[in-house]
């Protein structure tokens, strides 16, 4: 009888000092974690096409090409050669031959430019079809427009004030 109080005493104490040491951990702040959006990633069929948009049309700059992979190719894109700024990751597979179908789930990919009357007119004059023209939001302070890439995807470009 008495080793069985005696352990359920050391149970009750172990317990005791694991609860204790649990509430001086959460009564501290957690750490501060920091985020930053790094890519917007998804399959393009024609690389080169998806490249003369991307680079040619936009102004965005090759950062580096991944094969992690035989037959998978990944593009890293940005507006400048820093990796620490967000971009976009385009996948290819050498052996599709079918347009993927762009998910319900995706939205848009949203581009920060100066000036987004230019952008679209460079856009429309490299024969790019508007989904929406310039459209100021005052309320925002904002001006906007969209565009598809060749492979579908809506890229939105958004101009403040």
């Amino acid at each position: 009888m008495k080793i069985r109080i005696f352990a359920a005493l050391a149970a009750a104490c172990g317990l005791a000092v694991l609860q204790a040491a649990h509430a001086d951990t959460s009564s501290q702040p957690a750490p501060e974690i920091k985020s930053q959006l790094a890519f917007t990633s998804y399959y393009v069929l024609d690389q080169q096409r998806a490249l003369d948009f991307y680079v040619g049309q936009l102004g965005m700059s090759e950062r580096q090409r991944i094969t992690p992979s035989p037959g998978l190719t990944e593009i890293v894109l940005g507006f400048d050669k820093d990796p620490n700024t967000p971009g976009i990751l385009l996948m290819h597979r050498a052996d599709r031959t079918t347009p993927y179908q762009i998910g319900d789930g995706f939205s848009r990919t949203i581009i920060r430019v100066s000036d987004v009357k230019a952008m679209v007119q460079r856009l429309t004059q490299a024969g790019v079809a508007i989904v929406r023209q310039p459209t100021e939001v005052a309320s925002l302070k904002l001006t906007y427009a969209m565009v598809r890439d060749p492979d579908g995807y809506l890229v939105e470009f958004i101009q403040t004030q």
